[in-house]
């Protein structure tokens, strides 16, 4: 492949990540809006999705910008979000007490989730191999 199409390939990658990361950081900022069973878990929770909805933006960016030591980082995140998704509906969610439900909010965090650590570990890939 040519060094202009190699180019063209990681700069394409590194949009689509930043994209699913900026979408994904979209789903969860609308879920500080969620209500759970009590007051002091809706706080926690609303709290945390913002928090991981602005680290999720800052993931987008430091992914648009090539930074290549940010990308185990991004994977990281990805994964720790992912078992933490993964915990809340096979056992019971912290200040919850019970399993939370799966719905359309989750089946698509968890898709976004998978793709983006795969998307995550193909860029640090790429990028040891120039």
């Amino acid at each position: 492949m040519a060094e202009k199409e190699v180019g063209i390939a990681k700069l394409t990658l590194r949009w689509t990540t930043a994209i699913l990361s900026a979408l994904w950081a979209g789903v969860h900022m609308v879920l500080t809006h969620a209500i759970l069973p009590n007051s002091t878990a809706t706080m926690i929770y609303d709290t945390f999705f913002g928090f991981t909805s602005a680290l999720a933006i800052i993931a987008a960016v430091l992914t648009i910008q090539g930074i290549k030591y940010s990308y185990p980082l991004i994977t990281a995140f990805y994964t720790i979000d992912l078992a933490l998704l993964s915990e809340t509906r096979l056992g019971p969610a912290l200040f919850v007490g019970k399993k939370l439900p799966f719905n359309y909010y989750v089946d698509i965090s968890l898709a976004l989730d998978g793709i983006l650590i795969v998307l995550s570990l193909v860029l640090i890939l790429v990028d040891k191999r120039s």
